[in-house]
């Protein structure tokens, strides 16, 4: 998968539910799943479920992974968070 431009079209074309895009991008910042689900008001464990299916959906297998998916599919702009 090309590393080129971000693509905030694409963030719809992902698998993935409003949630798990929130929680996404949560991740892509950087946060904990704690913090995220402090963030979101919602439990850890609510959180790990998320996660799994993130990683499932985009077929990855860590948080790093995952935050180059956001960040490429314009769900997480790094722009913006610095």
């Amino acid at each position: 998968m090309p590393l080129d431009s971000p693509n905030p079209q694409q963030a719809q074309a992902l698998p993935l539910t409003p949630r798990e895009q929130d929680v996404l991008r949560e991740l892509a910042q950087g946060n904990s799943n704690k913090i995220i689900a402090k963030t979101l008001s919602i439990s850890i464990y609510t959180v790990d479920g998320y996660v799994k299916n993130i990683y499932r959906k985009l077929g990855v297998r860590n948080r790093s992974m995952a935050a180059v998916v956001a960040v490429h599919n314009g769900i997480f702009d790094m722009e913006s968070a610095v």
